[in-house]
């Protein structure tokens, strides 16, 4: 009885440290590399086109929002120091996850916070997220899932 109790305890505590987007146990490799492949097909040669950066097509206005991540000993400030971050696959992983620390939230109302509800907040954002995934990013985001087996 005691171990059914202080385990019921942590998945209580566990879930509401999901809930408040601290703990992203649904961000995972898999779900990066998914949204990297829908976004750009994960391409290494990703650079800036049209003021979006990078294999995760990230935004200015998202790299500021999720506060600034640059590569390390570099400085925020630079110019260039978005770009640089945001063509660098570890560190654009990094900018996407504080900006799912920030943001984090069931954005399909189901009732979980996975990697779906993280794509929505990439691709529409945080205060937006519940709009649905369409066209040829859906397409193949939801086909990447299905390969990996993550949904």
């Amino acid at each position: 009885m005691a171990y059914f109790c202080t385990f019921s305890l942590w998945m209580i505590l566990l879930s509401l440290v999901m809930v408040n987007g601290i703990f992203l146990s649904n961000l995972n490799a898999t779900c990066f590399r998914c949204i990297c492949e829908a976004s750009t097909g994960c391409s290494s040669s990703t650079t800036c086109r049209q003021s979006y950066c990078g294999p995760f097509s990230i935004s200015r206005a998202y790299w500021m929002d999720a506060g600034r991540m640059v590569l390390p000993a570099d400085e925020p400030t630079r110019w260039g120091a978005f770009e640089d971050c945001a063509n660098d696959y570890d560190c654009a992983t990094g900018i996407v996850t504080q900006y799912m620390e920030k943001y984090g939230t069931d954005c399909n109302g189901d009732g979980l916070v996975d990697c779906v509800d993280y794509t929505m907040l990439h691709v529409n954002g945080g205060p937006r997220c519940h709009g649905a995934l369409s066209g040829t990013f859906a397409s193949r985001f939801f086909q990447c899932l299905r390969q990996r087996k993550l949904h």
